[in-house]
């Protein structure tokens, strides 16, 4: 079976629903800027981490990402490699078939004595040192509006996290060189280009992993219209994810096993298993896209199905 298609070709969509289509890959998202304040599920620690691996593994995801935080003080981010490489440790000790999925961190840039309001930060790519079997790869600048609840929440001042074209390339070689598959995420249209560059540029292995993300602030609204505009514009042999913010997570999710995709979900993206009610666990949230992706008759990827489509040896 095919793993990648014309996936907005109409013929080809209606021989898929008779043929059929690859087995989901799930992604769990555990942690991500969110605080036990907002829900009490949320894994902060290493070990809650380690454990939420375990539970979404069991649950049916095949790949768990996260964001790393401070060991003294887990309300904190933390972007150092040695930090990753220890809870990285501990998840594959709790659930060793597991992919790790590493965020890739940023770093300061300084501003002062310009009149630059807000703060400034480049993508770090710590992560690369900690060995996971993917990272999170972010090609293109982003703004926000105000940091993650753990840097001041709404209140926080706006920043922004700067890319390259040539800081992206060198990133895309440094994974090839450690064996790391990259997840390019594309939050807007404008990253197409600069994921065509880093394939014009042999910077990336097929297939390429992509993981399409909407409702992020100065990124693409998660409407159909943009749903089918990314995944119409996508290049030959990619692989896709889908995620959104909040309540959307589902939706995109849904569209995505529509029409061929694969997803990610948790709590990372969204603390509220439906409007008015928390989700109890990040696991809670993988059993439902399992449970959508079976009655779909797409059903859930294996470690070794996920591994095979995504080309990561053993």
């Amino acid at each position: 079976m095919d793993i990648t298609w014309d996936y907005t070709n109409q013929r080809e969509y209606v021989r898929r629903i008779s043929e059929g289509m690859p087995p989901v890959i799930i992604s769990a998202v555990v942690t991500g800027g969110h605080q036990k304040s907002e829900n009490p599920a949320m894994p902060v620690t290493a070990e809650e981490q380690a454990d939420a691996a375990a539970e979404v593994f069991a649950a049916g995801a095949t790949i768990i990402h996260i964001h790393a935080r401070q060991a003294e003080d887990p309300t904190q981010a933390s972007h150092e490699a040695d930090r990753y490489r220890e809870i990285n440790e501990m998840m594959r000790a709790k659930a060793p078939q597991i992919l790790v999925d590493n965020s890739q961190g940023i770093a300061d840039l300084t501003t002062e004595g310009s009149d630059f309001v807000g703060t400034a930060h480049h993508y770090k790519s710590a992560p690369i040192e900690a060995g996971p079997d993917i990272m999170a790869f972010n090609p293109g600048p982003m703004t926000f509006r105000g940091g993650a609840a753990y840097t001041g929440g709404g209140s926080g001042p706006s920043k922004v996290t700067l890319a390259t074209f040539d800081d992206s390339e060198r990133t895309a070689h440094r994974l090839r060189e450690r064996g790391i598959k990259p997840q390019v995420f594309l939050y807007h249209p404008g990253h197409l280009d600069i994921l065509d560059y880093l394939i014009q540029r042999d910077a990336l292995d097929k297939p390429y992993f992509l993981q399409l993300v909407f409702g992020q602030q100065s990124g693409i609204n998660t409407s159909m219209d943009s749903f089918l505009y990314m995944v119409r514009n996508l290049p030959e042999d990619s692989l896709f994810q889908t995620c959104a913010l909040g309540l959307e997570e589902i939706q995109v999710n849904v569209m995505a096993m529509l029409l061929g995709g694969h997803v990610r979900t948790g709590l990372e993206d969204c603390i509220h298993y439906q409007r008015g009610e928390l989700a109890q666990s990040n696991a809670q949230m993988v059993e439902r896209i399992a449970r959508i992706a079976n009655d779909l008759g797409r059903g859930v990827a294996t470690i070794d199905e996920t591994r095979r489509m995504l080309g990561i040896d053993r």
